[in-house]
């Protein structure tokens, strides 16, 4: 269980990293870019902060197969809802699927580099 939460742990530290930059980002812009633009930013964003983590920490806090698949699915999904929350919050807009969707492929991303890559002998 206590690995369950440092994953989570670690990508909410990479998650309030992305939302502090991108939305800092975001006022400047003038005109709304494409979705399928955003996604793949905030895609090549959670790659680069999965190697990132490996670099930081190079063994997957969970070790066993069937933790880490569900860390896979869940993780994700937590983050989505903690993007969307987080945005709802600051901006008093209420809860926004295209918010959820960037923290949920952010995360994603940084959950298939960490799954794939992670050493967990």
């Amino acid at each position: 269980m206590i690995e369950f939460i440092f994953e989570v742990l670690l990508q909410l530290v990479f998650e309030i990293l992305e939302v502090v930059f991108t939305s800092g980002a975001g006022k400047r812009q003038r005109e709304p870019q494409s979705p399928i633009v955003t996604a793949i930013i905030y895609i090549a964003f959670g790659i680069m902060a999965g190697f990132i983590s490996l670099w930081i920490f190079p063994q997957a806090f969970i070790h066993s197969n069937l933790g880490r698949v569900a860390n896979l699915i869940l993780t994700p999904l937590l983050m989505g809802l903690f993007a969307a929350a987080f945005s709802a919050w600051r901006t008093g807009d209420g809860l926004r699927l295209w918010r959820f969707i960037n923290g949920y492929v952010f995360a994603m991303s940084l959950a298939l580099v960490r799954f794939y890559t992670a050493s967990h002998a």
